[in-house]
């Protein structure tokens, strides 16, 4: 089995703005085999974290902004959490997790916001708003794109042990009351929602988070995650990324794409 890696390259950039035809790409794409090392970078990086659900009637804009705002440039990474505190009004989200909820009031205290809410999308940790407000949102990664990454990851010896993804991360920069976290994500998926606000409604979602996990940050850390079973190499992806522990602001990320 082959897997593609695409990383940020280190470079020292200053009023960084979005992509454009004179600017060249700052992520790389490389065919490597099971246990190659694989290098990420200190370059600045925007993980768009977007809590939504499939019960709830103002999500759908919310989704299909996401997969645009990836388009703004190379170093964004985009996550829907699905959370599952809207299931109660008739349809239950299949992607929904009640650990996804309670990363969202972690955001919320954090925040200082009264309550929780969706569609909101969470810019590295640091800025909020509401998940279908683009111009808030592009303002939001523009900011991140210009503050180059505190943290260093690398992903090493990838398998595929009985359907468990088991893999270690390396890292490097300052660990100091950092956390890192995994995300094993479905690429895209279309639902049919049958009952509840969006009754009728075809959906579409882009990075769905199907797998979660945190650890403390070290030099070197083990991580297993559960691949669902209806996911096949080409349908879904592996997000890691450095969050600090006293203000919730990520500080580095890297991703992994498996081959086809």
């Amino acid at each position: 089995m082959k897997w593609i890696i695409i990383i940020v390259i280190t470079a020292g950039i200053i009023g960084l703005s979005f992509i454009s035809k004179n600017r060249p790409r700052s992520k790389q794409h490389q065919s490597v085999s099971l246990s190659k090392n694989i290098t990420g970078s200190y370059a600045p990086v925007a993980v768009l974290e977007l809590f939504t659900s499939e019960g709830c009637s103002s999500c759908p804009p919310a989704d299909n902004l996401l997969p645009q705002l990836i388009k703004l440039d190379d170093n964004i990474i985009p996550l829907s959490f699905h959370v599952d505190y809207w299931n109660r009004l008739g349809w239950k989200d299949p992607f929904s997790s009640s650990e996804y909820s309670e990363r969202q009031r972690e955001y919320a205290r954090q925040l200082n916001l009264e309550s929780v809410y969706t569609p909101q999308l969470v810019v590295n940790g640091e800025y909020e708003m509401v998940g279908s407000n683009r111009s808030q949102a592009e303002t939001a990664i523009k900011k991140s794109l210009k503050e180059n990454a505190q943290l260093q990851i690398s992903i090493t010896d990838v398998k595929n042990v009985n359907g468990k993804l088991q893999f270690t991360v390396h890292t490097a920069g300052d660990l100091n009351k950092t956390d890192l976290l995994a995300a094993l994500v479905q690429k895209q998926a279309t639902m049919n929602v049958k009952s509840g606000e969006n009754k009728g409604e075809k959906l579409s979602h882009t990075n769905i988070v199907r797998a979660f996990s945190r650890h403390i940050a070290t030099l070197k850390t083990d991580f297993e995650l559960t691949i669902p079973e209806s996911l096949n190499d080409s349908q879904w992806q592996l997000n890691v990324y450095g969050q600090r522990k006293n203000d919730l602001k990520i500080n580095g990320a890297v991703l992994l794409n498996p081959a086809l």
